[in-house]
């Protein structure tokens, strides 16, 4: 549900040459670069989109809509790729060559991009995060190792995921995530305030986003977190804006902003542009813009 994109100009080429550019034993090195070769010259052969051949460099490298277009012509195509080269890319370029920490890191998610609930940070040596294929690497085994395919998230959501399709793609930049979807919430009980059992959370979702919201279950796993749901109620009453304008206008010089002023408040970033920053900032941000809608009568 969060966006995500290369923060720096050349990203994509520098991760081209790490994956590339490794060298392998001297042993494997000829075998190593013919299959390079040989991947290169079948893609061209095969690959066409609006009368442009793609090299193998251009399929890894290529953008989102142009993943899309290739996995369509990809679809077509009667003779798929040979399975000793599939072999190879998945096996060797993906599993063995793959700069995932250097990848992760020049992304900067520090989120998942489609749960927005758990960390998917770095450590010194290695990601602790799943890599998740988008178009899945057995069906698309050319784009195994396209940058654009590949998706940083954490484990639920890989294994929820699975192999099945999705409609929305954290790459895909035509969507927000305020566009996606939105949360909510309903009581079933009058004890709600002291029973957060008491309190469901809604999602609802757009026509683009109904497969991620069914495949990766986020109306069942969004139900742990009522207790979130509760807190923000609670905090929705007692800071009204009044406060809110009192305790920034009181300790004058402290805040950068009011925005920032709410982060602290409410826990949790307000602005879209900030909710891959921390786990559920959309689902709080949503909450909390309706109870203090509701309540007072206050826009966000």
């Amino acid at each position: 549900m969060i966006p995500i994109s290369f923060k720096e100009k050349g990203a994509v080429n520098r991760l081209y040459h790490l994956l590339l550019n490794v060298k392998p034993r001297q042993r494997s090195k000829q075998v190593y670069l013919k299959n390079i070769l040989e991947i290169n010259k079948w893609c061209l052969n095969n690959i066409s989109v609006r009368g442009r051949k793609y090299s193998f460099q251009d399929i890894i490298q290529a953008d989102y809509d142009e993943i899309v277009e290739i996995a369509k012509v990809y679809n077509s195509i009667k003779r798929k790729i040979p399975s000793n080269y599939k072999i190879f890319i998945i096996d060797t370029l993906y599993k063995q060559r793959f700069p995932r920490k250097e990848f992760v890191e020049e992304l900067q998610v520090t989120v998942c991009p489609y749960c927005n609930r758990n960390f998917v940070n770095s450590t010194y040596k290695r990601t602790m995060c799943d890599l998740d294929h988008f178009y899945d690497k057995e069906t698309y085994p050319i784009l195994a190792v396209s940058f654009h395919n590949l998706v940083p998230v954490c484990h639920a959501c890989n294994h929820a995921k699975a192999s099945n399709a999705i409609s929305y793609s954290p790459h895909n930049m035509k969507f927000s995530t305020d566009d996606l979807l939105s949360f909510d919430f309903f009581i079933t009980g009058m004890d709600y305030l002291y029973d957060n059992k008491q309190i469901g959370i809604e999602i609802d979702d757009s026509r683009e986003f109904k497969s991620n919201v069914k495949e990766l279950k986020l109306r069942e796993v969004y139900q742990i977190h009522s207790d979130i749901v509760q807190e923000c109620i609670k905090k929705a009453i007692m800071f009204n804006p009044e406060y809110l304008t009192d305790l920034f206008n009181t300790y004058n010089g402290l805040f950068e902003s009011e925005e920032e002023l709410y982060r602290i408040v409410f826990g949790n970033f307000m602005e879209e542009s900030s909710y891959g920053k921390r786990p559920l900032s959309k689902m709080t941000k949503d909450i909390l813009s309706n109870l203090l809608l509701d309540i007072y009568g206050f826009d966000i």
